[in-house]
C-alpha cells in the first residue's frame, strides 16, 4: 500500500506543458553514470537525448563576460583565474579521498570539515576573487543554498557521492546534465506504479504512526495496518507525524537540521531555438544574475525552442515573493541581454516555484549545516523498529537525484524484506 499525500505521483518528479510539449517541473537530467535509473529507462523502453552543447555559452563572472564554445566556462575567466580554479578543484578532490559516503561523520577529518561551512573555507583557502565566485556559484546551483549555510563535510560528501565536482556540474560525457528523457524523467515514476495503482491511496497525509507487534498508520482520511513501514518523504514533513514510541533523539535533532534548498525552475519556449542559428548553445553561466544557470532543453531536431533555467538559493527566496509577471519579465529580460532581441516574444512561459509547493518546501534536497553531521548523521537510516527511512536524502551514492531516491528504495525494501524473511533479495 503506498500512501500518497500529493493527488499525482512522482514527488520532486513532475509533469508538466509547455507549448503543447510534455515537460519536467521536477528532475529531468540523468548522468551516464546513474545505473539506477538507467535500470528502469531499459525497463520501461524510455529513451534519452543529449543536453545541447554545439554553440557557444554565454558567461559572466562579477564584471568579466566572455563566450565559450562548449561548456568550458574556466577558459572565459583568463590564463591566471583559469590555473587557479583547477588549483582550488584539486585541493577539493584531495579533500574528497578522505570522505566514505557510506559514514560521512566517521570520515578521517570529518569534525574539522563539520565545524565550518564552504563560504569559510573557501574565503581561507582561495586567494583569486573571480574562482572564489565561480566555486559560490557552483554552490548555489548544485545545492540551491548559499556557501555559507552548507557544512563543508556536507558539502564533501554530496560530491563523493556523485564522483566529484566536475561531474556534479557539468553536461558533457559523464556529466549530472549529460542528458534527457524523450517524454520526461517524470514518466519512471507512473511506469513503476502501473502495477500498484489500485494500492495507491492519493490526498493521504501520514499524520500519526503507532508501532506494537506492527504499525497502525492514521492519515487525514483512515487508519492502517502493517507489519512494516517505509517513509521517504522530505525530512521536514517527517516532524510533522506524531510517532508513537517517538522517534530517537538524534533522529529528531537531525530532522531539525536539514533544510530544503530554494528553488524555482523555469520554462521558455519559442517558435525556433534561434540561438543555435546564432552560434549558442543556449547555455548561460551568470554569476550575476537572479535567473541562471539556464539550458537548452530541446532535442536536438526541436523545431521549437526550448530553454529551461533556474532561480537558485537567494534569488529565490527574494523572487518567490514576486509575481509570476514579474519572474518572467525578468526571465524574459535576461535572455534577451544574452541572446538579443529575438527572445523578447516567447510564445510559452512555465515555472514551478519549490519553495511553495505544498509537499516539498524546496528543492532539489534537503542540505546540513555545520555539526549536523557529525553529531547526528548516523541516524539517517537506522531504522525506527519497524519503520524504515528511504528518500533521496538517505542515499550514498547520487544522493540529492532520482538516482539516489531509487537506490534508496532498493535499500529500504531489502531491509525490509531481510527483516520479514530473514533473508534479503531485491
Amino acid at each position: 500500500m503506498v500512501l500518497e499525500a500529493r493527488d499525482r505521483l512522482g514527488g520532486r518528479l513532475e509533469a508538466g506543458t509547455l507549448a503543447d510539449r510534455t515537460i519536467d517541473l521536477g528532475g529531468m537530467w540523468v548522468s551516464p553514470s546513474q545505473t539506477a535509473v538507467h535500470e528502469l529507462l531499459d525497463r520501461f523502453g524510455i529513451d534519452f537525448y543529449p543536453t545541447n552543447l554545439n554553440g557557444r555559452l554565454i558567461g559572466r563572472v562579477g564584471n568579466r563576460s566572455f563566450e565559450v564554445e562548449g561548456e568550458a566556462y574556466e577558459n572565459g575567466i583568463g590564463l591566471i583565474s583559469r590555473i587557479r580554479l583547477g588549483l582550488a578543484v584539486a585541493k577539493i578532490h584531495r579533500m574528497l579521498d578522505d570522505i566514505d559516503p557510506q559514514a560521512p561523520w566517521q570520515s578521517k577529518n570529518a569534525n574539522v570539515y563539520d565545524r565550518q561551512t564552504v563560504l569559510g573555507w573557501i574565503e581561507r583557502e582561495i586567494g583569486d576573487a573571480t574562482v572564489r565566485r565561480i566555486l559560490d556559484f557552483t554552490v548555489r546551483s548544485v545545492f540551491c543554498a548559499e556557501p555559507n549555510e552548507l557544512s563543508l563535510l556536507f558539502y564533501l560528501f554530496y560530491l563523493k557521492a556523485v564522483g566529484g565536482l566536475e561531474i556534479a556540474t557539468e553536461g558533457g560525457p559523464g556529466g549530472a546534465q549529460n542528458h534527457l528523457c524523450v517524454g520526461g524523467l517524470h514518466q519512471v515514476a507512473s511506469c513503476l506504479a502501473g502495477e500498484l495503482r489500485s494500492k495507491i491511496r492519493f490526498s493521504e497525509h501520514v499524520v500519526a504512526v503507532e508501532q506494537h507487534d506492527g504499525v497502525t498508520v492514521r492519515t487525514n482520511q483512515r487508519q492502517y495496518t502493517a507489519r512494516r513501514l517505509i517513509v521517504a518523504i522530505p525530512p521536514a514533513f517527517v516532524e510533522r507525524i506524531d510517532f508513537s514510541p517517538e522517534l530517537p533523539v538524534a533522529r529528531k535533532q537531525l530532522l531539525q537540521r536539514q533544510m530544503m534548498g530554494s528553488c524555482i525552475k523555469v520554462w521558455v519556449a519559442y517558435d525556433r531555438p534561434f540561438w543555435r542559428d546564432a552560434g549558442f548553445n543556449g547555455m548561460i553561466a551568470d554569476d550575476t544574475a537572479s535567473f541562471a544557470p539556464v539550458f537548452d532543453a530541446g532535442p536536438p531536431d526541436s523545431d521549437l525552442g526550448i530553454l529551461a533555467g533556474f532561480i537558485e538559493s537567494g534569488p529565490a527566496d527574494e523572487w518567490a515573493e514576486r509575481s509570476t509577471e514579474d519572474r518572467k519579465a525578468m526571465v524574459v529580460d535576461t535572455l534577451v541581454a544574452a541572446f538579443g532581441n529575438e527572445a523578447l516574444s516567447p510564445i510559452d512561459y512555465m515555472e514551478r516555484d519549490w519553495t511553495h509547493e505544498e509537499w516539498s518546501r524546496g528543492c532539489y534536497s534537503a542540505f546540513m549545516p555545520p555539526g549536523a553531521m557529525t553529531r547526528f548523521g548516523h541516524s539517517i537510516r537506522t531504522p525506527h523498529q519497524f519503520v524504515h527511512w528511504a528518500g533521496t536524502e538517505t542515499a550514498t551514492e547520487w544522493s540529492g537525484y532520482v538516482d539516489g531516491a531509487i537506490r534508496s528504495g532498493w535499500r529500504a525494501a531489502e531491509e525490509v524484506i531481510g527483516a520479514t524473511s530473514g533473508h534479503s533479495s531485491r
